[in-house]
């Protein structure tokens, strides 16, 4: 029996003050060309990663349906607060894998603030440090990706403990 959805999650670093998610270009999964949507997942600690990767290091990745992010390089610092907001179901279709999108904004039902740190110390946020050192900028985005898809199959991280 599929399970019935009825909250979906937006993250974003960002605070809405208008209490709608605006739509904006972004790709759906399997898809080459963009789309302009507002974009949600149901997985609250995947939206939590995409609301924190760009304050926790730098070169990260997420793999769709996880709840570990793999960065390149760790931020000097980090801290401060990201946003979870929820949203209505309605009005969404599904991608191809786990993530959904709507072609008009969505109202905001609700805001989570998040503080980014003590969410890693507590475990909630699994960030793990590539140990190589690796030069990913002059790779097609091909190239890349192959590259990364590798380092994670090889195992070439390790698991960030902040210290407190």
């Amino acid at each position: 029996m599929k399970k019935l959805i009825k909250t979906l999650y937006h993250g974003s670093p960002v605070k809405i003050n208008d209490g709608i998610i605006r739509i904006k270009p972004g790709h759906i999964n399997g898809m080459k060309t963009e789309i302009t949507a507002a974009f949600a997942t149901s997985d609250f600690a995947h939206a939590c990663l995409y609301a924190t990767m760009r304050s926790i290091g730098d070169g990260w990745k997420s793999p769709r349906g996880s709840d570990k992010l793999f960065v390149q390089k760790i931020q000097p610092s980090i801290s401060g607060v990201a946003y979870i907001y929820e949203l209505d179901f309605d009005g969404f279709e599904q991608d191809g894998d786990s993530d959904y999108y709507s072609l008009q904004d969505k109202e905001i039902k609700r805001t989570i603030e998040i503080d980014i740190l003590q969410e890693i110390i507590n475990g909630n946020i699994k960030v793990y440090v590539l140990q190589d050192e690796v030069d990913f900028s002059n790779l097609s985005r091909q190239e890349s990706l192959d590259l990364w898809d590798r380092t994670l199959r090889e195992n070439k991280f390790k698991l960030y403990k902040p210290v407190t």
